[in-house]
């Protein structure tokens, strides 16, 4: 895998970030800073590589250097953005390590909360997480993928609130949000039908009584970003490194 080699300041200083930002000067503008940049960063409008200097986002934004300073700071440390000195700040690669990390993470704590609903399920409950896969397949006709995205988290914190375990999602959230670059950026659009069909045999088996299966049913679909990573075309390798 090549190394990444971010892209001089002057080359990209002066570029509009391209994203839609109101800040609201009643709430802390350093957090509305923060999460306006992580999810564009997460859903890839911001690619790996893009400048995010201070003087670049404090004219984005209308507002002083302190609170794009501490945003910035924020999401260097969760690994989402690169400081270079003397070139400044850039968004982080996609990183191997991390990825195999947070997938460790993501399907350990999802299976567990899996198997505890699993012991608690009522037909109340498949029919609520039905109703999201039907919410899915509309925003794939729809060709919506970022409703279908947020669809998607909408379904794995659903068996959190149904194991009630909700004060777990926030931690398997956080490592679903860093794959989640990876499979928007190199996600092709005939997976998604898959991902809903994967989500349908994981209810199919849970509703059956079949813990077991429903686990191994949703490990599967867990590790299919992995395959995605083995089918990775070349001209997007730039984007990841070890």
């Amino acid at each position: 895998m090549s190394a990444f080699s971010p892209p001089r300041s002057s080359e990209v200083e002066g570029e509009s970030l391209g994203i839609r930002v109101e800040v609201d000067r009643k709430l802390p503008v350093a957090d509305q800073v923060y999460e306006v940049l992580k999810e564009a960063i997460v859903e890839v409008q911001l690619l790996p590589g893009t400048s995010i200097s201070e003087n670049r986002i404090c004219r984005h934004f209308g507002v002083s250097r302190t609170p794009v300073r501490s945003a910035i700071a924020r999401l260097g440390e969760e690994g989402l953005i690169d400081v270079y000195p003397q070139q400044g700040s850039f968004v982080a690669p996609i990183r191997l390590a991390g990825m195999y990390d947070n997938q460790f993470v993501r399907r350990a704590l999802e299976v567990a909360v899996l198997r505890e609903a699993a012991r608690r399920w009522t037909p109340a409950m498949s029919v609520q997480a039905r109703t999201i896969l039907t919410a899915q397949e509309t925003a794939i006709a729809a060709g919506d993928s970022s409703l279908f995205h947020r669809e998607d988290e909408r379904f794995h914190q659903a068996f959190c609130s149904f194991a009630g375990r909700e004060g777990v999602w926030a931690t398997i959230l956080a490592a679903k949000s860093r794959l989640g670059r990876f499979v928007r950026l190199f996600g092709r659009p005939e997976r998604l039908p898959i991902v809903v069909e994967e989500h349908r045999l994981i209810l199919d088996a849970l509703d059956a009584g079949d813990e077991n299966q429903a686990a191994e049913r949703l490990e599967h679909h867990l590790e299919m970003i992995f395959v995605m990573l083995a089918q990775l075309r070349e001209e997007y390798r730039p984007y990841v490194t070890d």
